[in-house]
């Protein structure tokens, strides 16, 4: 159950403070979902048909790199996450 469906069932008010994440309070780097949508529509926009959503962590250079990293691992059959296995390491 959720800690708002707990709290109303024990007759205590939910408090937003006591969770980890909250729309009213978005960990560090998160989106919210009206954020998503209108960067989403944005991308549209202008005709991008893959849109990767940024994440306020790293910029888009970094994410680029590490998803071609990864597909990498995908094509040329290496482990998952070889970037961080010591025979792939650069």
């Amino acid at each position: 159950k959720t800690m708002r469906e707990k709290a109303k069932e024990a007759g205590e008010e939910f408090n937003v403070d006591k969770v980890f994440f909250h729309e009213d309070k978005p960990a560090k780097g998160a989106w919210m979902p009206e954020d998503i949508v209108k960067f989403m529509m944005e991308e549209l926009d202008k005709g991008r048909f893959y849109i990767m959503c940024p994440d306020n962590d790293v910029d888009r250079e970094t994410d680029n790199l590490r998803m071609t990293w990864t597909m990498g691992d995908i094509v040329n059959d290496r482990p998952p996450l070889s970037s961080w296995h010591p025979d792939y390491m650069d």
